[in-house]
């Protein structure tokens, strides 16, 4: 049975594929931070550090971390670094195989695919995009505005 409760909880934790058609989708989940991030992105790192212990704090902060590497040999790199990151709200993604400027498209089509790109989702449908870096201030503070 110990067993089975570990597959369970390796399937939730686990990243899943985005494809172009469930884009739409995920902008209307608010209110929502969407974290693109990339296995090449050394800027990222920095980022995504701040993540983890920012949710070692925070644990409801909804985040959904989308990794924009569509090639399969990288998703072993991006799961170990997904793993490392725990939420209650946590959505962990990575860009389907072979359908990156797609998903780039939909996502937001001004988006040119530089990295560290966020999009802040006060409500459905209304994002706000931020290219480079995010500080755990920045996250803050726009959760608080949410709440109000």
């Amino acid at each position: 049975m110990g067993g089975l409760l570990l597959l369970i909880s390796l399937h939730v934790n686990a990243t899943t594929p985005l494809y172009p058609n469930q884009v739409k989708q995920l902008l209307t989940e608010a209110p929502r931070l969407v974290m693109l991030w990339s296995v090449d992105c050394p800027p990222c790192y920095k980022e995504l550090s701040m993540l983890e212990d920012l949710l070692k704090t925070h644990p409801q902060l909804p985040i959904t971390l989308i990794a924009t590497d569509d090639d399969s040999s990288r998703y072993s790199e991006i799961e170990a670094l997904h793993q490392r990151l725990h939420g209650e709200q946590l959505q962990k993604r990575v860009f389907a195989e072979l359908a990156a400027s797609q998903i780039r498209f939909a996502i937001d089509p001004t988006w040119t695919g530089v990295l560290p790109r966020s999009y802040f989702i006060s409500h459905p449908g209304q994002l706000s995009g931020h290219s480079g870096a995010l500080n755990a201030k920045h996250i803050l503070d726009w959760l608080k505005t949410t709440v109000e």
